[in-house]
């Protein structure tokens, strides 16, 4: 599944998902804010279309982004949204306080449009032309009206057309002698501007088709994704009312067994006034036997419908604990899914704190660079400078005629030396 969600940075992201949703009829889909109430992330959607807001802070690409306000309100990139009134769109923008840069128009594509910005800066563009359809969405009586109305206006520029064609043939006819000769070349240009034309349109078709498959699959996938929740739902609905017919049925088996028990103790009752009878009268034996028999038969099956009315309690408390069981797993797998975002959360302040603590130490690294430079620069200066006056002390003893010797050869040279005494006290002050 491939889809497209536009991303914006805010310096106040909850004023401005409000302001967006105010003007431009947004619709907040997901808002994460802090522990505090600080809202620091948003995504609202416009149709099928969602945007993203960040706020304005230090992230990998903030080097390489910069807000209107930081570049003389411009931009580089702006949004087209599709509006079905691009008229009533308009108002409602104008009426939240947008700035209107481009007031709204017919455009070239036989829609109407406009362009504004919001209150830090950026650009929106809307209309009514659908580049997916290729063709204006809205009213269609008003577009018929405005086109036949244009129609109208446009009739002179039409007859001038056809007239300045008619002049371009006859004259066209006039020089293709002179041109015959070129007639191939020409022919060849126009032949490749006729495939490069026909490349383009090609690009232009194919473009709305991937467009267009990729807009239907991510719909096939929405519309099963749909159906595996209304799955789900009505699974869990079925699971219910099962439960519920359950605990009817054993509802209805306790009282059946009951009365059934109550009618059991009634007829064991009267077997006993019968049996007290017979035995009154002169021993009716097998009569008592037959009503023992019905009576354990009676007590056989209330047992029986104990033990049904058992297993059928058995079974909702399983069904319960499995419920229970499912929405613990649930509650877990939230539960693990804060921690998780929890701790991206810390990590994400530990890899900023240890960011900031690297970028630290490489200010002191090359603070510390940046003074043995320095130093180094500084020695080399004094070598350099050591070097002239030894130079200058060799040249000085050569020119005197005594050999190099050490510190205190200078001053142990004969006064006859023809060098003069400036010179002398040069070379000596190194020395000193």
């Amino acid at each position: 599944m491939s889809s497209i969600a536009a991303a914006m940075r805010y310096r106040d992201v909850a004023a401005a998902s409000d302001w967006l949703c105010a003007a431009f009829g947004f619709q907040k889909h997901f808002v994460a804010s802090s522990e505090t109430g600080v809202v620091h992330y948003a995504q609202l959607t416009f149709g099928h279309a969602m945007l993203m807001l960040a706020p304005v802070r230090d992230t990998p690409l903030a080097k390489y982004m910069k807000q209107p306000d930081e570049i003389g309100g411009a931009e580089t990139q702006s949004c087209y949204l599709l509006v079905n009134d691009a008229d009533a769109h308009y108002a409602r923008a104008k009426a939240s306080g947008a700035e209107i840069i481009v007031d709204i128009q017919d455009d070239d594509f036989g829609g109407r449009s406009y362009a504004c910005r919001d209150p830090e800066g950026h650009i929106w563009n809307f209309g009514t032309y659908d580049p997916w359809q290729g063709k204006r969405v809205g009213a269609q009586h008003v577009q018929l009206a405005g086109s036949h109305s244009r129609a109208i206006k446009r009739w002179p520029l039409v007859l001038g057309l056809l007239a300045t064609m008619v002049v371009s043939v006859v004259v066209a006819g006039g020089i293709y002698g002179a041109l015959r000769p070129g007639q191939r070349t020409l022919e060849a240009g126009a032949k490749e501007a006729e495939q490069r034309a026909a490349r383009a349109a090609q690009r232009r078709l194919n473009t709305p088709s991937r467009a267009r498959e990729a807009a239907e699959h991510a719909a096939r996938e929405a519309k099963e994704q749909m159906g595996r929740e209304l799955t789900a739902r009505e699974t869990a609905e079925r699971a219910a009312e099962q439960a519920a017919k359950r605990l009817e049925e054993e509802r209805s088996a306790r009282v059946d067994a009951e009365n059934f028990v109550r009618e059991a103790r009634q007829e064991l009752d009267r077997m006993r006034v019968a049996k007290d009878a017979e035995r009154q009268q002169g021993g009716r034996l097998d009569r008592e036997r037959e009503a023992r028999e019905l009576a354990e038969r009676n007590a056989e099956q209330a047992r029986q419908l104990a033990t049904e009315e058992q297993s059928a309690r058995e079974a909702v408390e399983r069904t319960a604990r499995e419920i229970r069981a499912q929405l613990e797993r649930e509650r877990a797998a939230r539960e693990a899914t804060e921690r998780n975002v929890e701790q991206y959360r810390q990590q994400v302040s530990e890899q900023q704190g240890a960011r900031e603590t690297a970028e630290r130490a490489a200010n002191e690294v090359r603070e510390q660079l940046s003074r043995e430079r320095s130093a180094k620069n500084a020695a080399m200066k004094t070598a350099a400078q050591l070097r002239r006056q030894l130079s200058q002390v060799q040249y000085t003893n050569q020119v005197a005629g005594g050999p190099l010797v050490g510190a205190e050869s200078p001053a142990a040279a004969p006064k006859s030396s023809p060098v003069q005494p400036k010179q002398k006290a040069k070379t000596q002050s190194p020395q000193e």
